[in-house]
Parts: C-alpha cells; structure tokens; sequence
C-alpha cells in the first residue's frame, strides 16, 4: 500500500511542476511549483521510509534489481527537487523524473526475493551510497540529453513545440546536461576506487563482469568530457556518447545481476 501511496505522490508532483511551465503566468507557476515541490517533498520522505522497511529493516541485505532501481530512483528525486528550486525553468524536466521515481518506487515491494550480501561492512555501504549517487546523476544527465535531442529535432523541423515548451532552452539543457555528466563521472570514479579497495575478491564473488562494464564505461564518459573540453564536442556526438555510457553502465549492474541471478543461480556479494 505504501509504494501506490508513494507513487501516486511522485506523480502528483510531476502533474504539478509539468503545469508549472505550461501556459501559466507567473503568479500562478510559482503557486504549481511551490505545491509540486511540496508533494515531492512528501514522495521523497515516503520513499525513504517504504526502502527502509522493505530493503534496509531486513536482516541481511540482498539488493535486487527492482531494490536497486528504487534506490537510484530516491536521488534522482532529491536532486529533481533541488534543480526545480534553484532553476525553475528546468521543473518540466524534473517532472519527467519525478515521474520515473515514482515508477521505480511502486517496485519496492516487501518480499522480494533475492540473494542476500556475504560481505556487509561500512566500506561496503560507501560503495554503495556512491554507486547509488552516481547513478543517479547519469540518468539525470541522460534525461537532460533526450530532451535536448528531442528539442533540437523539433527546431530543425521548424514545426511547433508543443508540450516541449515546458523545456528550458537548448543552452540551458546543454549546459545542465555536462554538468551532471561531469558530477557523475567524479562521483563514478570514486565509486569504482572503492570497489577496487574494498572489495575483497572480485573473481570469487562473480564481480568481474560488471567491473569491466563499469570500466568501459567509465572509460567513455571520460572520452566525452575530454571532446567537450578539447574539442568542443556537442549535439548527436555527446548525445550518442552519453546513451552508449549510459547503456554499458545500465548492463554492468542490471544486466549482469539478471543473468547471474536469474539464469545461472548464483549472486555477487
């Protein structure tokens, strides 16, 4: 029942920043922000006590891929929040997120089925609290991307925007998008540092797969950075750069842990 409580105040507050940005005056955006931002103060508060019933209160910590992916979900809408109010012109963007929080979130269920963690230490949480923070700001800058690609197409047409109107503008959405890009690669190499650290044998707890993955995907948010700062690199090149990361990141967590959960019976950790 939490989780539909849950979801259903995530989508609220995305109603109500989306409308925010769409045909509005200004006294009444700051009225729909102001509630949206409320509600999704609300949803973020209920997401954390729904993890912490159903993922953390347990008495050994599994981490499936529905937990994992409510998990990202919870940061994703802290910091959808936080760019609404400190850039209200990006509340429709924040609205999409918000809107795949809440999805997420209605997929943590109590008695989810999966292999509990052998190794459970506070190094092991910072890797996953970093884990979790850099994810969250990938998918972030993911978003941002798509949105400035589907905008950029719309333009190029020459048709009329439409819904994209709640969309800030393509300097804006270009800039927002390397600036997540750029504070998720800090934080993912961090997150790897301390897999490499901590992580007693990555061999033995079937890890390698998603190092590697994580790697060449470090490896090309790294490429891409360095094309923006050296050569300026935008538009369909940092687009398809971004997603590829974005892909090889996605396969190294949900990929790897379906097919050596579900397929071959066996578990990191």
């Amino acid at each position: 029942m939490l989780s539909i409580v849950v979801l259903a105040c995530y989508l609220a507050c995305a109603a109500w920043l989306a409308s925010s940005v769409y045909r509005a005056d200004e006294n009444a955006a700051r009225g729909r922000r102001i509630a949206g931002l409320a509600l999704g103060t609300i949803a973020v508060v209920l997401h954390a006590v729904l993890l912490w019933q159903n993922v953390f209160a347990k008495p050994e910590l599994a981490f499936t891929a529905a937990e994992t992916a409510s998990l990202i979900g919870w940061p994703t809408g802290i910091i959808a929040l936080a760019l609404t109010w400190l850039r209200p012109r990006f509340a429709g963007i924040s609205s999409i997120l918000m809107t795949v929080a809440g999805v997420v979130a209605a997929t943590t269920v109590e008695g989810n089925a999966g292999y509990a963690l052998e190794q459970q230490s506070w190094e092991i949480a910072a890797h996953i609290v970093l884990s979790t923070l850099a994810y969250a700001l990938l998918t972030i800058a993911v978003a941002l991307a798509v949105a400035l690609a589907l905008l950029d197409r719309r333009l190029r047409s020459r048709r009329p925007l439409g819904m994209l109107t709640i969309l800030p503008s393509m300097e804006a959405l270009e800039s927002a998008t390397f600036q997540a890009l750029g504070a998720g690669f800090a934080v993912l190499t961090l997150a790897l540092f301390s897999g490499f650290i901590f992580v007693r044998d990555l061999f033995a707890q079937h890890l390698i797969h998603k190092t590697v993955l994580s790697c060449l995907a470090w490896v090309v948010f790294a490429v891409l950075l360095f094309g923006r700062w050296r050569f300026g690199w935008r538009g369909r090149v940092a687009r398809n750069w971004t997603l590829s990361g974005f892909a090889l990141l996605g396969l190294a967590y949900f990929g790897s842990k379906i097919v050596l959960e579900t397929i071959l019976g066996r578990h990191w950790g």
